[in-house]
């Protein structure tokens, strides 16, 4: 009787566990396409008594993603969401300065505007008592003055919305911080009580991705089943608690982004992240497009004001985002070349243009002599290389992070085949386990017969 009831126990005990695999297994194949599922296993151990066989017991539900490739993959997250942005803003850059020629031959860029004015005052040169020939030239100012307002404009633009980004992802960080921070008292709380955890693991780990796609970070697990993050420059985001993000405005009016206090913005600035990428260009990369615009347009003011022959000041302004045409002139284009010889005038105003003028080392631009046209393709082709290099280090980027998302996935993800032939062996032991059950009971009926 008693060798009948350890043999009962003993298939009851296999039953239950393989109930409990047969359920995670089919759990693995029904979330197989979900976003940063792991699979899941179900560890059983043999149990004896008295060194006798005594069935088999369910140990837990778990799923161990190597740190080392989820560090990867936080890496390569962080770093596809800085290139995005880097790669985002140059190309937007380069579309705003203009190209050196269109389809159609002619091109858009500030060079090619500068060559339409030389070519407005050579005509004038010939026939300076031209009204339409003035009308040309002084159109043609207008319109190289206008697309230098119009750059700096983008150029201020996109500065701005580099800011407005800054703030909304702080709003996404202090998110994904909460977020996490709940995740480790439910995961500390189940661990004490000796639950599994897996799936909350799942979501944590998926927490983390999406807080790297946005700030830089280090993460550090703990005995106790949760997990510390710091940023790379040390500042603890995650720890008993979250600390979150604030923001605030500098002297120029930008946000700036502190953390218990203490303001942080230049620690995370060029940082391999969405935030990194977006303070970089906000404070380094288009100031300095912002500045050599300015040169260029303060050089011209100063250069075309100071032609001999003039009557007055033919440019107003000081700065690209207010550079104009002065008011007489716009009103009456003949007055362009003053009342002297036109001709000699004109020709003064195409040798300031086209001669080498002293241009200061601002921004990417090194300083030295040479021709408007010449300094404004300098500043073009600046933003065409930065765009490149952005683009470049764009598809690198999308390279790792494809890289790590698949060493996940093949080390951690559903394999279907697999788990549809395990859930096939499952079902056996089950139908197995179960006959045995239903044999021992019978046996227990005609013993309980036998007795009767």
């Amino acid at each position: 009787m008693t060798s009948l009831n350890v043999a009962r126990y003993i298939a009851s005990s296999s039953l239950g566990a393989t109930q409990v695999q047969v359920s995670v297994t089919a759990n693995n194949i029904a979330n197989a396409d979900t976003e940063g599922y792991t699979v899941k296993s179900a560890s059983a151990s043999s149990r004896a008594y008295e060194g006798v066989g005594g069935g088999v017991s369910v140990d837990g539900v778990s799923s161990s993603v190597s740190k080392y490739l989820l560090t990867d993959l936080l890496e390569a997250t962080s770093g596809a969401a800085s290139a995005t942005k880097t790669a985002e803003y140059l190309s937007e850059l380069q579309s705003s300065l203009g190209t050196l020629e269109d389809q159609t031959g002619a091109g858009t860029s500030l060079g090619s505007t500068i060559a339409d004015f030389e070519e407005a005052l050579t005509q004038l040169a010939t026939t300076p008592e031209s009204t339409a020939l003035a009308n040309n030239a002084v159109t043609a100012l207008e319109d190289l003055t206008s697309q230098i307002r119009d750059t700096a404009s983008d150029l201020q633009g996109m500065v701005d919305k580099a800011d407005q980004e800054i703030a909304a992802s702080v709003d996404d960080v202090n998110e994904a911080l909460e977020t996490i921070d709940e995740l480790n008292d439910l995961i500390r709380t189940e661990k004490a009580a000796g639950n599994s955890t897996a799936n909350l693991e799942d979501q944590l780990n998926s927490a983390l991705t999406d807080l790297s796609g946005t700030l830089d970070i280090k993460t550090f697990p703990s005995a106790d089943g949760t997990t510390k993050v710091y940023t790379t420059t040390g500042q603890i985001l995650v720890g008993s608690t979250a600390h979150l993000l604030s923001t605030g405005l500098d002297a120029e009016g930008q946000t700036t982004i502190s953390v218990n206090g203490s303001d942080i913005t230049s620690r995370l600035n060029g940082g391999n992240s969405k935030i990194g990428a977006l303070l970089e260009l906000r404070d380094e990369t288009l100031p300095e497009y912002q500045a050599a615009l300015d040169e260029m347009a303060t050089t011209m003011i100063t250069t075309l004001n100071g032609v001999a022959g003039l009557s007055g000041d033919i440019l107003t302004g000081t700065s690209a985002s207010d550079i104009a045409v002065e008011t007489t002139v716009k009103d009456d284009p003949t007055t362009l070349l003053g009342t002297g010889n036109g001709a000699t005038t004109a020709n003064n105003l195409l040798d300031a243009l086209q001669g080498d003028t002293s241009f200061s080392a601002t921004g990417k631009l090194s300083a030295g002599d040479r021709t408007f046209s010449e300094y404004a393709t300098e500043i073009l082709s600046a933003a065409v290389s930065d765009a490149q290099s952005a683009s470049t280090s764009l598809n690198a980027a999308e390279a790792d992070m494809t890289a790590a998302t698949d060493a996940i996935s093949s080390a951690y993800g559903v394999n279907v085949d697999e788990e549809t032939a395990r859930l096939s062996e499952l079902e056996q032991l089950y139908s197995i386990a179960s006959t045995i059950l239903s044999t021992l009971q019978e046996m227990f009926d005609d013993l309980q017969a036998a007795v009767s």
